[in-house]
This record gives structure tokens, C-alpha cells and sequence, in this order.
């Protein structure tokens, strides 16, 4: 006890006597911060400018203010170059704020962005762009900063040729198909091949379908299943990749999405049509696929991860990725399935093709998906 009781007096003559004033937050540098993805399969592209900000209060409420995290003034331009890099076209980008925003941590109601509007064809994948940008910031001026990003081959993003004509043929088949059993299930396999400049390919599931309420209103609304991502060797495309997508599981994930749906006790029905079930392949360039893996949870003991950034004299990313859509109607026994299988019949599902209702009912002896 005497031991430590000297102990603490040493320490706290030593903490007296060697006290030093010192600000934890260096002297303020700007960095500017962008974030855009060019797809030229949209007709609009967007692309997010802000500054880096330093404060000695709270940081969510030192973002609550403009002039934090806004420049005084941008002016950013896209430039398109060919294979010889001679500059071809330069487009102003355009500035708008967006508003109703999801749910979450803010810092402002609205969110400031640039876009340019492209129509078909307008970008073009045998070039390259370059996003320039020219900013004033206090204490800064006139400060400079953008990224360089390659497009996906659009034309050659395609799934592989017996993919798409057992959808069109069979429909997306993952119940029984001669309508046995409500309990057998199947898997659907959909292949594609890679393209030029793409590296992370990525495959999601949309179920499309309208629901009724009982106050008379109608909305048309999709549920989302991630079904995965893989990267490929190279960009150089032309590699075969495939998914497996599994058929209990595409009602199980049915059920996940609508269990809890906070407006369920007023839906009346949900009806699907000839096209409820979409794919949605979309490809990332090389750039994009790095920024992904380095953000990606960090399940090592180390905790520290790398920084990736391609913008010059600032931070983000600046990259490409391109979405091929291929549409399937369901089959006769994933329809019956939908409406009367134990996970989803819940749900209210219903079917308004006459064909197919009276297809089924024929086959089962009389069961009625018919939305009547």
C-alpha cells in the first residue's frame, strides 16, 4: 500500500510539471470527396462532389452545415477521349439537390449532386471519360481534382443463349411442374459470359407484382433477393460464369421479405403479371471491384484496412458498371406455390392470366389462383 500510495504521488507530480497545451485537430486542409458511377445503359448520370470538413464539435453536427461540407462554387465537366486520346467532346454537368431521402443519418434534408443527361448511345464504350472538376473553398481556391474510367462492353454483358430460352419456354420453374406436389422443388441454372472491361459481376432476383389495399389504392412494387457476386480472372471478357438459383429458397426469401411488412393488414391482394420475375446482371469495371473489396467487413483479427481512391488530388472513386435485364414469366407449379404454398399463401397472392389459372385448375382438379 505505501509502495503504491508513493506510486501515485510520483505520477501525479509528473503530470503537473510536464503539462502541455496542444489542439487535437491539425491545421485544416481541404479534401475534396467524389463519387460516380458512369453506366451507359442509363439516361441520366450522377455524380456526388463534397469537401472533407474538420470541427470541434460533434461531427453529425458540424455536417448539419453547408458550408462544411459544400464548395463555394464547382464547375465540373465530363471530357471523352478516344484510343488516341485525343479529347472528342465535353459536357457541363448540371446541379440538383434530391430530396426525400431514405431513412437514416443525414446531414441535410437534401442532398446536392451533378448529373448529366445521356441519351442512347450517347456515352460510348470504344472511349474513355475523364470527370474534371474546378472548385472554390475557403481557405482554398481554384482547386482541381477528378478521376479517369474505361465503360463496360455493353454488347458483349449478355446471358448465354439456353439460359434465355428455357425462361421463354418454361418460364422461371423452381416448383413442381407437373403440379404432383406442392412440396418438390427445383433449381434454376442461368449462365453468362464475361465482358470487356468488367471484373465484378453481380446477379439479383426481382419479383414484381401489384398490391391492392382496402382503402382502394394500388401500387406497383418489386421485392429484391441479392443472389451473389463473382469476379472474374481478367477484364479481358469472354469468361463463362453460372448461378445456381435455388427453388426453396426463392420462397423462403418471399416470406422474409413480406414477414413484418408494416402495411400487410391492409393489403387485400397481390397480382403479378406475364413478366414478374426480372434478372438483373450488372457488371463493375476494375476500379469499382477494388473500392468494393477494400470496404468490404473485415473479419481478421487486424482491424485496419487499406484506403483505395482513383481520384486525383482528392478521395472516392470514379468508375464504370453496365445492367443487362432479362424477364420470365413463372411456371404453372411455381404459381401454385406462390399463391398456395405453405410460406407465402399468406401473402395473397393471386394470378390474372386467365391461361394459366385455368391451366392449373385443370391440372390440380380444380384449385383456383384466380385473383376472382
Amino acid at each position: 500500500m505505501k509502495n503504491l500510495l508513493i506510486a501515485i504521488i510520483i505520477g501525479l507530480l509528473v503530470f503537473n510539471s510536464c503539462k502541455t497545451d496542444f489542439e487535437l485537430n491539425a491545421p485544416y486542409k481541404t479534401i475534396p470527396v467524389v463519387y460516380g458511377l458512369l453506366d451507359q445503359s442509363l439516361d441520366t448520370q450522377f455524380v456526388k462532389i463534397n469537401k472533407s470538413f474538420l470541427g470541434n464539435s460533434d461531427n453529425v453536427v458540424s455536417a448539419s452545415i453547408t458550408d462544411s461540407t459544400q464548395f463555394k462554387s464547382i464547375s465540373a465537366v465530363l471530357e471523352q477521349y478516344n484510343q488516341s486520346n485525343d479529347l472528342t467532346r465535353t459536357d457541363s454537368l448540371k446541379e440538383m439537390l434530391v430530396g426525400n431521402l431514405d431513412p437514416g443519418v443525414f446531414y441535410e434534408d437534401s442532398q446536392k449532386i451533378y448529373y448529366l443527361v445521356t441519351p442512347n448511345g450517347y456515352l460510348d464504350d470504344e472511349y474513355t471519360y475523364r470527370l474534371n472538376v474546378s472548385a472554390d473553398s475557403v481557405p482554398e481556391e481554384n482547386l482541381n481534382f477528378g478521376g479517369t474510367t474505361d465503360l463496360i462492353n455493353g454488347a458483349g454483358l449478355n446471358f448465354k443463349y439456353l439460359s434465355k430460352i428455357s425462361l421463354q419456354i418454361n418460364g422461371f420453374r423452381c416448383a413442381d411442374n407437373d403440379l404432383a406436389t406442392l412440396d418438390e422443388y427445383f433449381n434454376t441454372n442461368l449462365e453468362w459470359n464475361t465482358t470487356l472491361n468488367g471484373k465484378r459481376y453481380e446477379l439479383v432476383l426481382r419479383l414484381h407484382f401489384t398490391e391492392y389495399f382496402d382503402d382502394g389504392s394500388i401500387f406497383p412494387r418489386y421485392i429484391e433477393w441479392d443472389l451473389g457476386d463473382q469476379t472474374s480472372i481478367n477484364t479481358d471478357g469472354s469468361e463463362s460464369m453460372f448461378k445456381i438459383v435455388s427453388g426453396s429458397s426463392f420462397f423462403e426469401m418471399v416470406n422474409s421479405k413480406l414477414n413484418n411488412y408494416p402495411l400487410e393488414q391492409g393489403v387485400l391482394k397481390r397480382t403479378f403479371g406475364s413478366n414478374a420475375i426480372e434478372f438483373v446482371l450488372t457488371a463493375g469495371n476494375d476500379d469499382l471491384n477494388t473500392y468494393m473489396q477494400v470496404n468490404e467487413p473485415v473479419t481478421s483479427v487486424v482491424s485496419t484496412r487499406p484506403i483505395f481512391t482513383n481520384i486525383d488530388n482528392g478521395i472516392g472513386l470514379f468508375a464504370s458498371k453496365y445492367s443487362r435485364n432479362l424477364s420470365s414469366f413463372m411456371s404453372n407449379g411455381t404459381v401454385l406455390e406462390l399463391c398456395k404454398g405453405q410460406l407465402t399463401e399468406q401473402y395473397k397472392f393471386c394470378c390474372d392470366s386467365s391461361e394459366q389459372v385455368i391451366a392449373i385448375s385443370n391440372l390440380t382438379g380444380g384449385i383456383n389462383v384466380s385473383c376472382n
